[in-house]
């Protein structure tokens, strides 16, 4: 016990109190910092899809229907703001795991190619088309879902509601790791079609890189 003028205080009394205030203050310093955090991830999101459409919009105006030069800066493009290393493991999904060293780099960068082959081939429909940003939710501190519309500038499209999820590993720079358009997301459907060909084949993994490669020279 101490004696504080005529009162007796006790020592574990004392001691409550400044850990409560203690307490405090942590949950205080902690509930002003998600904010914070939050709104640098949105910002670094926001910013990385308001690029790339911008690289889009200044790829289309120069685009001359070379396959060769197009091809080189839609290459560009995807190394830039998307992270295919991601966008390979997860669409793998469980298999991932079981898949040697030699397969997982195969299967990445034939990946990579489909993706900037169907990007290429269908890159005149981006045509007059512009990207309007709604909102952005973070989704965890590593993750965030920006919602947008692309319209027709010349109104003879139906508006497409798009959501890409970016992530967001700080200090690394943001990157885009699935697109949603209307509410269905790309990713998941090529993991489900992904599996779906891998179980056909007994679990083996190499079944899914000669599908894909199968699918690229048909293409």
């Amino acid at each position: 016990m101490i004696y504080v003028g005529d009162r007796t205080v006790g020592l574990t009394g004392t001691r409550n109190r400044r850990n409560w205030v203690a307490n405090f203050c942590v949950f205080i310093a902690l509930f002003l910092s998600i904010p914070a955090q939050a709104s640098s991830q949105i910002e670094a999101a926001n910013r990385l899809i308001n690029t790339m459409v911008r690289d889009v919009e200044n790829y289309l105006l120069a685009d001359s229907g070379n396959i060769s030069i197009r091809t080189e800066n839609i290459t560009k493009l995807l190394d830039t703001h998307f992270d295919i290393p991601g966008i390979a493991r997860f669409s793998a999904g469980p298999y991932w795991r079981a898949a040697d060293e030699e397969e997982r780099v195969t299967y990445t960068q034939s990946m990579r190619e489909a993706l900037i082959g169907t990007i290429a081939r269908n890159f005149d429909q981006l045509v007059g088309l512009h990207f309007t940003i709604i909102d952005s939710q973070a989704k965890g501190n590593r993750m965030v879902l920006v919602r947008g519309t692309f319209r027709d500038k010349a109104g003879q499209r139906p508006p497409v509601s798009v959501g890409w999820r970016v992530v967001t590993p700080h200090p690394a720079p943001a990157k885009v790791l699935d697109v949603e358009i209307e509410n269905i997301s790309m990713l998941i459907t090529q993991k489900q079609e992904n599996i779906a060909i891998i179980r056909k084949n007994g679990g083996r993994f190499s079944a899914l890189i000669q599908a894909m490669k199968q699918r690229q020279q048909t293409q």
